[in-house]
């Protein structure tokens, strides 16, 4: 007699033998008889002919013109969208219609499909009483050619200033020639004259040409590059000089390379200051290998603001008065109150922003400015990052015989703060002028002085004295 676990391991092994049977059989029927379901071509990315900051005029139509990548992707249709109908509605084929004045976010992507970065593309629509149409477009480039494989940004102004819509498309009269990208940057590719265009968009038919001649592509057999021995100042631009062999060479058969970005980038033989250091900058022959090389120094604690750096970073502490940048020069304009101040700060209390000052090599900030009235009040603020330095002196003022006015102060008493890098990272750095007895002013310039004596000569060598 069989005991009942035999009897169970059997049927268990029995039942599992069937089992797989029928498995076995049953994959064997699905692989004969089902087919491969193919997959569907989904929109990977969708671009718009239209800048991000749309302007519409009130009570009028406007169409966004758009591609979609795949072009022959299995759903091509799209899902337009806004966050505010009273202000503008959006058609389901892109059409805007201004309906009263004010903003809204107009949002397309795809009707099927996972939204992405590229296939979710929102501009943000203005509505306007009215149009101002462009008059005329001025290239203000002064290259009357360029080489064989060379690029060159146009440059422009739109007319009148007060425009309504600065969106432009190129198109070049012969791309055998010269081509021209979205942004208006034109590639050389054979000799020849060629007209590239500039198109508006606002119902002006304005067209602007820019008139080029694409030169024979020469390569440089020597280069060499003239010394120099000026320290730059943080985030200068400099154009160095150096000479080809043959003189007729294409500035482009020479590569540019720097020992460190993060000190020096270079393009072109056009060197820009990025951090306090050295590098040095090496021009490369690409067809016979040839080098010349040049060492430069961007001088710690060395700054200049003025309009070869735009005034980078100054901006106003807490809506007290408000700045522009306007015609190479800062413009401030004081309050309405009885203070008539403004606060002026490049950097203040974030660590993101801070900067590094060395106040034992460049210790004098000054700024040149419009002579304001006596009476005004001067204030630097300074504080670094721990708090050993947390000054507000007064700053003293130079009148110059241009009839400008220096204002500024000598911080070489913080000069035991630098550290062994030569720096004391800042955390605020600000001027406060209050008692300022006319509306505005402007500023030609604010940057560091080894010495106040430094800055006197440099001063008035500037105003002519």
């Amino acid at each position: 007699m069989k005991n009942r676990y035999s009897l169970f391991k059997k049927g268990y092994w029995e039942a599992g033998v069937l089992l797989g049977l029928c498995l076995l059989i049953a994959s064997c029927g699905e692989k004969e008889f089902t087919t491969d379901m193919p997959e569907n071509k989904l929109i990977t990315a969708i671009s718009l002919e239209v800048s991000s900051e749309l302007p519409v005029q009130l009570g009028t139509d406007t169409t966004i013109v758009y591609h979609i990548t795949p072009e022959n992707a299995d759903h091509t249709e799209l899902k337009w969208t806004t966050t505010n109908e009273l202000v503008a509605t959006v058609s389901q084929d892109g059409t805007i219609s201004a309906k009263s004045l004010g903003k809204t976010m107009i949002t397309v992507t795809p009707s099927v499909g996972f939204g992405t970065a590229s296939t979710v593309r929102t501009i943000e629509v203005t509505v306007i009483p009215e149009v101002i149409k462009t008059t005329g477009i001025q290239f203000t480039n002064i290259e009357e050619g360029v080489y064989e494989t060379d690029k060159l940004q146009l440059k422009y102004d739109i007319l009148p200033a007060d425009h309504t819509y600065s969106y432009l498309t190129w198109a070049s009269s012969n791309e055998n020639i010269a081509t021209v990208d979205k942004n208006g940057v034109v590639t050389g590719i054979k000799a020849g004259d060629v007209t590239i265009y500039a198109y508006t968009h606002d119902g002006s038919n304005v067209r602007g040409e820019y008139s080029l001649k694409v030169m024979k592509y020469e390569p440089a057999t020597n280069v060499e590059i003239v010394p120099h021995t000026d320290v730059l100042y943080w985030k200068q631009q400099l154009d160095l000089d150096f000479t080809l062999t043959p003189e007729v060479a294409t500035v482009s058969s020479v590569e540019w390379t720097s020992s460190d970005e993060k000190v020096l980038t270079v393009e072109g033989g056009k060197v820009k200051a990025m951090g306090f250091g050295a590098a040095t900058v090496t021009a490369t022959c690409i067809e016979t290998g040839n080098k010349s090389t040049i060492d430069l120094t961007v001088a710690s604690g060395f700054y200049v603001w003025d309009a070869t750096t735009d005034f980078e970073g100054w901006a106003i502490n807490s809506n007290i008065g408000s700045m522009e940048r306007k015609d190479g020069k800062l413009v401030m304009t004081v309050t309405a109150d009885n203070n008539k101040r403004v606060y002026m700060q490049r950097v203040y209390s974030t660590v993101a922003n801070q900067m590094d000052m060395n106040f034992k090599d460049y210790p004098v900030i000054a700024m040149k400015c419009t002579d304001i009235p006596s009476g005004a009040q001067y204030t630097l603020n300074l504080a670094n990052l721990g708090n050993t330095v947390n000054i507000a002196p007064a700053m003293k003022v130079e009148k110059l015989s241009d009839g400008t006015q220096l204002v500024y102060y000598d911080a070489s008493s913080l000069a035991q703060f630098t550290n062994t890098e030569g720096v004391v990272p800042i955390r605020a750095f600000m001027f406060k002028i209050l008692k300022v007895d006319i509306p505005s002013f402007s500023a030609d310039w604010i940057r560091t002085f080894k010495s106040v004596e430094e800055m006197m000569t440099f001063s008035e060598v500037e105003a002519g004295k």
